[in-house]
């Protein structure tokens, strides 16, 4: 892990974690909470398998649940760090204590030839309505 210089959107020290160090990490620790900030839609062309999709606009919401149930590390991440650090500093203002960026986000993951999951809807049990879907990730 590598802590940066400062993070211009908390104007504190941010820490940041490479894609070797969370690949180890996710190993290793099966408490560490993978976030990914970016929409929906992005997050369905591609993500770190394992992550979970929570756009930045539904963060803090999602951050008073975190806060209780989380009891190892979060790695927040974006396409690229932009959004990651954001997220990061929304969970920190949540009183969440061990929150880390991943440096280069989802680029820096690809670059590095690691896997990523695709998350597809496939047609399942269609109620009446037409509007029941399965939602799998590949």
């Amino acid at each position: 892990m590598k802590p940066k210089e400062e993070d211009p959107v908390n104007e504190r020290p941010a820490k940041y974690v490479v894609v070797t160090d969370l690949e180890r990490l996710m190993k290793e620790d099966s408490a560490v909470t993978l976030i990914d900030a970016r929409t929906a839609e992005e997050f369905d062309e591609g993500h770190i398998p394992g992550a979970i999709n929570v756009p930045i606009t539904d963060l803090p919401e999602f951050a008073r649940n975190l806060r209780d149930a989380s009891d190892g590390p979060v790695v927040t991440m974006c396409g690229s760090t932009g959004r990651g650090e954001k997220a990061a500093a929304i969970l920190e203002s949540h009183a969440l204590e061990y929150v880390l960026v991943l440096d280069g986000g989802l680029k820096a993951w690809r670059d590095a030839g690691l896997p990523v999951a695709l998350s597809v809807e496939r047609d399942w049990l269609r109620s009446p309505s037409g509007d029941a879907r399965e939602r799998w990730c590949v």
